[in-house]
């Protein structure tokens, strides 16, 4: 098989590192076999030259719930969910990683979805069922009697039923372990500032897990759920809001000896920024345009998250796709917003969501970075991303294992 050489203006290889410009990155098999400044070509390659754009490696989205829908409201992502049939979960699932991958997200992590479902759509995908993201997927979330979606069916309120549960999603296929620490805003009643379990509960579900080889990643939005989150030894700590038991959030509320205890070794954050780009980024040319007013907004929600990065304190960038008003195809303008939020560079947001993420799931000896040995999934974007995030959005072609699958956001359905 001829190598196959993308060539691009600019390449970021999700390591941190400075862009590379005059860049190509090389193919073969499905893996990278080099990825760097042009080189002389050999005689029988097969060369694509994206011209003006740069090379990234595909984005990973490490907190989305694929059978939601992603509706206007709590009420209505709800209440379609409650009503719909497996068969009609399991086709908006596959949908929706669809719609993902149009956009340049070639891995997954699904953190809950409806009892084992979504055991079912990965193991489709990975037999090439389907064209999708590569899926890490728990199940269903391990959650209270009348907790937060407790209507994915896996309630567990002891410490003896939290193992239980953790070992019928591993028995299930379960590549992680999802627990709800906190309530959340989708559930009515569940109250998002309280906790869920108290400390010895979430220590036997860590413990479990982490005998059977699984990370636990803990929804966490009141402050007492974070704290008592880190000091289980949760492995990621999804939102980590840090609200008051009120469901206020603020620089006050956080909790700095709580966040000194964060473990950098196994212990990250996730943070779901997709709630501040619901309007301000779409169809972006540049973040000079953003006002003034908005970037004050974003920055201020983003506070606690500077704080823990100003800390050392692992941290990605995700969605929380499929719940309130927050579509699939849409990641991109999170990693837009992180720069703002985060008040970081564009290069150092492409890196929370590729070789961060990647180190964070377990995954940083397969994907997240362009270098070689590493599995060829690729996104290709429009114009310098490095000096503009903006372009992030443009997407011009996504590769997944070494073939072209998206071209200007269109599934390629023939592919091999």
């Amino acid at each position: 098989m001829r190598d196959l050489v993308l060539r691009a203006s600019t390449l970021i290889d999700g390591t941190g590192a400075d862009p590379c410009y005059d860049a190509e990155v090389v193919m073969s098999d499905g893996l990278i076999t080099y990825a760097g400044p042009a080189r002389p070509l050999a005689d029988d390659a097969e060369v694509v030259d994206y011209g003006d754009a740069t090379l990234m490696p595909g984005l990973i989205d490490c907190h989305c719930h694929l059978q939601f829908g992603a509706y206007s409201s709590h009420e209505q992502t709800l209440a379609v969910h409650k009503s719909a049939s497996n068969e009609e979960r399991i086709i908006t699932a596959i949908q929706n990683a669809q719609r993902a991958l149009a956009t340049g997200v070639t891995t997954m992590r699904d953190t809950g979805g409806y009892r084992a479902l979504n055991m079912l759509i990965r193991d489709a995908q990975r037999a090439g069922m389907f064209l999708g993201p590569r899926l890490l997927v728990c199940g269903a979330p391990i959650t209270t009697t009348g907790g937060h979606l407790h209507w994915c069916g896996l309630r567990a309120d002891t410490c003896d039923e939290v193992i239980r549960a953790v070992r019928q999603m591993v028995e299930a296929g379960a590549d992680f372990i999802k627990v709800m620490a906190t309530g959340g805003m989708m559930t009515p009643g569940s109250q998002a500032g309280h906790s869920q379990y108290d400390l010895a509960t979430l220590r036997a579900l860590v413990t479990d897990a982490h005998r059977l080889k699984r990370h636990v990643a803990a929804h966490v939005l009141g402050a007492d759920g974070c704290r008592e989150a880190i000091d289980a030894g949760v492995d990621t700590l999804e939102h980590c809001s840090w609200l008051t038991s009120d469901g206020i959030r603020g620089e006050s509320t956080m909790d700095e000896e709580a966040v000194e205890r964060i473990d950098a070794t196994h212990q990250s954050v996730h943070m779901t920024l997709a709630a501040m780009n619901r309007t301000p980024f779409r169809d972006m040319a540049h973040l000079d345009a953003l006002p003034a007013d908005e970037r004050e907004r974003i920055r201020a929600a983003g506070a606690n998250f500077r704080y823990m990065r100003e800390r050392g304190v692992p941290h990605v960038v995700s969605t929380d796709a499929g719940v309130i008003d927050t579509p699939f195809h849409e990641f991109p303008l999170s990693v837009i917003s992180a720069v703002v939020a985060l008040d970081t560079t564009p290069v150092d947001a492409v890196h929370l969501v590729t070789g961060a993420a990647a180190d964070a799931i377990g995954l940083s000896n397969l994907t997240g970075s362009l270098r070689a040995g590493y599995q060829a999934d690729l996104l290709v974007v429009d114009g310098d991303a490095a000096e503009n995030i903006c372009n992030i959005a443009r997407t011009v072609s996504v590769y997944l294992g070494g073939h072209e699958v998206v071209r200007k956001r269109r599934l390629e359905v023939l592919v091999n």
